[in-house]
């Protein structure tokens, strides 16, 4: 007598990250899922991708994470700039690369997140530039 698939007890299969070992791995950071969506499509043939909604949770999970690069969507400001030190700090080699809309208002602290970061690009910005730069950075 065979047992039917519903009355079958089965282990479920351990949760795997979608990580080809032998691409490298960009976190795309942005409030905008569509955005994120957008990028995630345009990468995903050369890179792993990941994205997050926020730069906390990145922060938390950097110690065991395989990224080698964070696309930043979001404005200057000290909490920014004090959580890419943060990254920083706990991963050195990883590439930093930051989107927003410059304001001349925020000129100084624009002049201290170029210091921190490894690009920066003002929106609007022209993906093909953003993406040559993300393949420069993650060729070395």
């Amino acid at each position: 007598m065979t047992t039917p698939m519903s009355a079958r007890r089965t282990q479920p299969e351990p949760v795997r990250a979608a990580v080809e070992e032998h691409k490298k791995t960009i976190v795309l950071c942005s409030p905008d899922l569509n955005f994120c969506l957008s990028l995630s499509m345009l990468f995903q043939d050369r890179y792993n991708v990941v994205t997050t909604s926020d730069l906390e949770t990145l922060l938390k999970s950097v110690p065991a994470f395989p990224a080698d690069l964070v696309l930043v969507d979001a404005g200057p400001s000290q909490k920014t700039l004090q959580q890419i030190e943060d990254l920083k700090r706990l991963k050195s080699q990883i590439s930093i690369i930051m989107l927003y809309v410059y304001s001349a208002k925020d000129g100084a602290l624009d002049r201290v997140v170029r210091r921190a970061v490894d690009a920066i690009f003002y929106k609007p910005f022209e993906i093909g530039t953003v993406s040559q730069r993300i393949d420069d950075l993650l060729r070395n």
